[in-house]
């Protein structure tokens, strides 16, 4: 049984995503529109991304099988993905500032015993390192934005690619990807990078579109200093470690250091090779001046940030990059909490319409990280926060979020959602039923 208050946050939640996909109504037919609501809804009904789990949890009038046949009509459509992915992007890049890190990573889903699915590969299992399971790449960018003592995540972008059938190679795919933010955003936000874009189609890329960027090195390229090519650790050791960083509510020091280079933009060595200038940025874990750890490195620029001293420059580049974990948090909850690896569609347009819907789902699932509080108040047991722990909502509170949402949407289909009516201020205070008096 649901109290008056859960009741009211349950239809405002349903109206929400309403809302939210209205946009798709001008874009799209009248059944694709209905399509797209129906896959939505039954991601977040079932945590599953299974066409037959999602038809059963509809509750429609016909056979499941009818449903799920309803369904493989609209994800045969490769134009639906594409629609859906230009939305997704025109709606998630708003509000971007200097200070939004963009991240870019990739990953993969294993599908060890699938025979039949169109495009499968050896895929490299990020749990093993090895590349002896058949799947699919995965490439996302995600952006994370700090909003007073909490942040936002916000999805963007999400291919599934069997790169033995793309025409395009991953490194193309992902500028294609990166571009399409760049026009979204107007070029704002920094672009994090893991160790392995370390590479001069890249550098060549950043320098293309006067990117904000930060890629953690390698450590294995030779850099320029002074006209002339020299070993990466010999130009590392020549830094000097003038700077510390202390991340945020960390005991944790880093000595740190930063050095003007020039990275050779030719995979070969020439004469008078084209070349693009950067920030090398060393930087030595230490806890105490006893207890040191090792080096890592960054290369970073902020072309539209020419205000920036040598002491920001390095304090910008190691908060962008600790943002990037953030991403790979968000690939554990896709596959814990909604089985994003048991996709099950043997037609790779579908798979990719399919995780193109779900990347949708989860848009609409981070946005309501804003009213974490108020769902706090009101749904105290299914957040499972207590008096000492509360705060985490400030954190990534969205295995809490999907499990609000899953009971929000549980007992309710498509035609079931109304305009909601009544009173009810989504920010209003109220006490919190964990706390003694409210936390006061």
């Amino acid at each position: 049984m649901f109290t008056e208050q859960q009741k009211k946050v349950k239809q405002s939640m349903q109206v929400k995503l309403a809302q939210y996909l209205e946009t798709f109504r001008n874009k799209t037919y009248l059944p694709e529109f209905k399509f797209i609501k129906d896959i939505c809804l039954g991601i977040l009904k079932t945590n599953s991304v299974i066409c037959l789990k999602i038809a059963k949890s509809l509750n429609e009038t016909i056979t499941s099988k009818k449903v799920c046949e309803r369904f493989t009509r609209h994800l045969n459509k490769e134009s639906l993905g594409n629609v859906i992915r230009e939305t997704i992007l025109a709606t998630q890049c708003r509000n971007f500032d200097q200070n939004t890190a963009i991240i870019v990573d990739d990953s993969d889903i294993v599908k060890s015993k699938a025979m039949k699915m169109e495009g499968l590969k050896n895929v490299r299992d990020g749990s093993t390192g090895k590349h002896d399971q058949l799947g699919y790449d995965l490439l996302n960018l995600i952006a994370y934005q700090k909003k007073d003592d909490s942040y936002l995540i916000k999805p963007l972008s999400s291919d599934l690619l069997a790169m033995n059938i793309e025409m395009d190679s991953m490194s193309q795919i992902t500028q294609d990807r990166i571009v399409d933010v760049i026009l979204a955003s107007g070029n704002k936000g920094v672009y994090v990078f893991d160790r392995a874009y370390d590479d001069r189609n890249m550098f060549s890329f950043t320098k293309e579109h006067a990117m904000n960027y930060v890629i953690r090195s390698t450590g294995k390229r030779g850099l320029i200093v002074d006209g002339h090519e020299q070993a990466f650790n010999d130009v590392a050791k020549s830094v000097k470690m003038n700077y510390e960083y202390r991340p945020d509510s960390s005991k944790q020091v880093m000595r740190c250091g930063i050095k003007r280079v020039s990275v050779r933009l030719s995979p070969h060595p020439v004469k008078n090779p084209e070349t693009m200038e950067t920030w090398l940025v060393v930087a030595q874990y230490s806890k105490g001046k006893k207890s040191k750890n090792g080096f890592f490195y960054l290369f970073c620029d902020f072309p539209t940030e020419t205000e920036l001293d040598l002491n920001l420059i390095i304090f910008k580049a190691l908060s962008m990059y600790r943002k990037r974990w953030k991403i790979e948090e968000m690939h554990k909850h896709f596959k814990q909490e909604y089985a994003w690896e048991d996709i099950q569609l043997t037609s790779y347009t579908r798979l990719k319409n399919m995780n193109q819907l779900f990347l949708l789902a989860m848009c609409f699932l981070y946005s309501l990280k804003k009213f974490a509080f108020q769902y706090l108040n009101v749904f105290s047991s299914i957040m499972r926060y207590k008096n000492k722990t509360w705060k985490k909502i400030y954190d990534f509170a969205y295995y809490s979020l999907s499990e609000v949402v899953k009971v929000c949407f549980s007992q309710i289909n498509r035609y079931d959602i109304k305009p909601f009516e009544g009173v009810w201020a989504e920010y209003q205070q109220l006490l919190i039923p964990c706390l003694k008096n409210g936390g006061m």
